[in-house]
This record gives C-alpha cells, structure tokens and sequence, in this order.
C-alpha cells in the first residue's frame, strides 16, 4: 500500500475564517489518523501594537491538541497570527488568546489548548494566560465599546 507523502503536496483539509480579521486557517488532512499524536504549535509573536511595542520580544503562543484528522497547516497559520497586527478590535493579549483557542477549536473540529506569553516591556510585566476551546461550550463573542 502507498502513502502519499503529506509534507510534498497536502491533502486539502477544512479552513476557518476569523470572523474579527477574515483571515483563513487551513488544515492538513493527517495522513495516520489513527496513531495517537499530540501536536505542538509554538509561533513566536510579531509586535501586533504598534502605539505600545507589545508584545516585546520574547511573547509566543502554543497551541496544543491531539491531531485526529487533520493539522493545523503551518503557512496559514503564520499568515493568520499576522492579521492582528494593528487590529481595532482583538488588543488585548488575554483575548488574543481566547480568540486562537476558539478558531483552532473551529477548525480543527475538537478541544485545542492555547498557551500565551507575553513579554510587556514598556509595564516590566510578563502575562501568561491559558485558554482550552472545547466545541460542546458556547462561545459568546464580547462586545466592545
């Protein structure tokens, strides 16, 4: 039996769009769905405040989840965290977070843990925050003032 060699040319997943940036996370079809694998996304964060130069260098965020069939692909996910630089609505790294969490758990289809941490040179703090997205709990979208 052959198996086609996923990392040449994926096999064609799902995608989400964020609904507060319209940008487009893909996934990967899993090419063994039934090998128990835990995957580990950590994406080192851009400065996404240009006004405060937060998150500093350093601030990252780890997405984690047990791959059943499909991954979160690895070039729309770096395009997808870019499309918070400057965004009006999602500024606060709190919510930055939650926001991750939900969309990997909306794209993916099951429970994603997102980790955030976030170096705030200009208040010499550093935030941590954990987020788990599961599909069976309502997500109310905020409004904001």
């Amino acid at each position: 039996m052959h198996t086609p060699d996923h990392t040449d040319v994926p096999v064609a997943g799902a995608s989400y769009r964020c609904p507060e940036t319209g940008a487009i996370l893909k996934t990967i079809t899993n090419p063994n769905p039934g090998m128990h694998t835990l995957q580990e996304h950590v994406i080192q964060l851009p400065e996404l405040c240009p006004a405060s130069g937060n998150p500093g260098p350093g601030s990252f965020l780890r997405i984690r989840y047990r791959s059943r069939s499909h991954f979160l692909e690895v070039f729309s996910l770096d395009v997808y965290v870019r499309a918070f630089i400057g965004h009006p609505v999602v500024r606060d790294v709190e919510m930055l977070t939650q926001v991750v969490a939900r969309d990997g758990m909306r794209a993916l289809g099951h429970k994603v843990k997102v980790q955030g941490c976030f170096v705030l040179p200009t208040l010499n703090q550093t935030v941590r925050t954990a987020v788990i997205a599961r599909p069976d709990v309502p997500i109310v979208r905020p409004k904001r003032e």
